[in-house]
């Protein structure tokens, strides 16, 4: 039935094409086939070019063991309980690890840059396996393979910003059942990142999806966690401007019939149109978090703090063209490149004064740096503690392997370090034993072993 239905959106996606052509079904399939397997091939050919090193293979940051917080202003990575995500399609990485027409539609909540926990940091970077750095015992991490019980991850594909208040009373529900008393004492990491799909339909329905309930929802959703949910830092994402999907046309024909489908306003806006759009989106999320901030400057229980790492002008470039390595199979949600970005991108955020974080770029994009927590400022940023902290400037750096754009050194760096001491005491050894004379304290066996084979002993078991 899923296959009927998607042949079904195939032709759907092609038909319009062809309204002056009378072609039997099997034509238009075939047309079908050719436009995505030579998309599905040209975005092979971007993720293999880019160089980009996935995941954190080391992620060594030390730390001191921290005391219990007392303030969300003072909060440590080592204090994070609870890894939790609000949202759409993007935060459950819908269509990441397509490899085919039949999967667009998946999901991969394993591999989220907010919970993903099917990859480990030294595969793909994801901010929980990041906080296990500091907190081994954090909970809310997803699998495809299974709802864990502790997966705090309630993006529901396809929500529009007036459903948002809708996921953040479920999380209440489901914080207070599944930590039960815990949840009094434990501090917990919201991600919300919602709008897009109201920034597909904003030409459709302004009241509904424009800026105004936009921000409206965003308040309601504010309002239940601050008021239902104890030591939180909620971590906000403003809404990728979707309008920038459009530069991936010149690349392919299929992202622009998909994009017909999935996000048809970018064809009915133009540029200028939708970036002012897009603006008041980013002022209605500015003036609420403002004014959230401000009621709660005495609490030391709660903050939001806006992160706009992937808040891009256009899509970065590679080799002259969007780079759409950094789109899924659909053309239209992250892949795991860009999954593994975001993580980093919002994980460096954390630790920049709120008025001064970064965007990602054009010259960021390729990231190959990450950063520990500053000694001197170690804290989650935040309204109260930025003043008088300064970015962090130690950042380390990640080798890129030449052709290798899925992960790094896949082992420890200690191991590595181990086998090749170990391998050198062996070779110190085995020269030593080969120069010296024989001592009595060896045995016969233990001076065989240890010396080189010599001609007349080939000779010897030759038969």
């Amino acid at each position: 039935m899923a296959r009927l239905l998607i042949l079904f959106v195939i032709i759907h996606l092609i038909l319009p094409q062809f309204k002056c052509i009378i072609s039997p079904p099997n034509e238009i399939l075939k047309i079908s086939a050719e436009i995505f397997n030579s998309w599905r091939d040209v975005k092979k050919e971007f993720t293999d070019s880019m160089k980009h090193p996935m995941g954190l293979p080391h992620f060594n940051c030390s730390y001191s063991i921290q005391e219990p917080a007392t303030s969300v202003h003072q909060l440590h990575p080592s204090q994070i309980d609870v890894v939790a995500a609000l949202g759409d399609s993007v935060s459950v990485a819908q269509a990441a690890k397509s490899s085919s027409i039949f999967d667009i539609f998946e999901e991969y909540p394993g591999i989220s840059f907010v919970t993903g926990d099917d990859v480990t940091l030294n595969e793909q970077a994801t901010l929980i396996n990041m906080f296990r750095q500091f907190s081994p015992r954090v909970k809310g991490g997803s699998s495809d393979r299974i709802r864990k019980f502790y997966d705090f991850n309630l993006a529901v594909p396809g929500s529009f910003s007036h459903e948002l208040p809708e996921q953040a009373k479920e999380l209440v529900k489901i914080l207070k059942r599944k930590l039960g008393s815990r949840s009094e004492d434990s501090w917990k990491f919201v991600n919300i990142f919602i709008g897009h799909n109201d920034l597909c339909n904003v030409c459709k329905n302004e009241t509904l999806y424009g800026p105004e309930t936009f921000g409206k929802s965003i308040r309601s959703a504010l309002t239940i966690i601050h008021s239902s949910i104890p030591n939180v830092f909620v971590n906000i994402m403003p809404p990728i401007n979707v309008q920038i999907h459009s530069q991936a046309h010149e690349v392919s024909p299929f992202c622009e019939l998909s994009h017909k489908q999935t996000c048809s306003c970018i064809f009915e806006l133009d540029k200028e149109e939708y970036l002012k759009i897009k603006e008041k989106f980013n002022d209605q999320l500015k003036e609420i978090v403002k004014e959230f901030n401000e009621n709660s400057a005495t609490s030391n229980s709660f903050t939001v703090v806006i992160s706009p790492a992937m808040d891009l002008k256009s899509i970065p470039l590679l080799g002259g063209q969007p780079n759409v390595a950094l789109l899924a199979l659909d053309c239209f949600h992250l892949s795991p490149i860009a999954h593994d970005i975001a993580a980093k991108q919002i994980w460096k955020g954390l630790f920049e004064p709120v008025q001064k974080k970064t965007v990602t770029s054009e010259l960021s994009v390729g990231m190959d740096r990450f950063v520990c927590p500053p000694i001197e400022c170690p804290y989650l940023r935040t309204d109260q503690n930025s003043e008088g902290c300064e970015p962090p400037k130690n950042f380390r750096i990640l080798p890129i392997i030449p052709g290798n754009t899925s992960v790094g050194l896949s082992m420890p760096p200690f191991i590595i370090l181990g086998f090749f001491l170990f391998g050198t005491a062996l070779i110190l050894l085995f020269v030593r034993a080969s120069i010296r004379r024989p001592s009595s304290e060896f045995s016969d066996e233990r001076h065989y072993l240890l010396l080189p084979m010599r001609r007349a002993d080939l000779n010897d078991n030759i038969f």
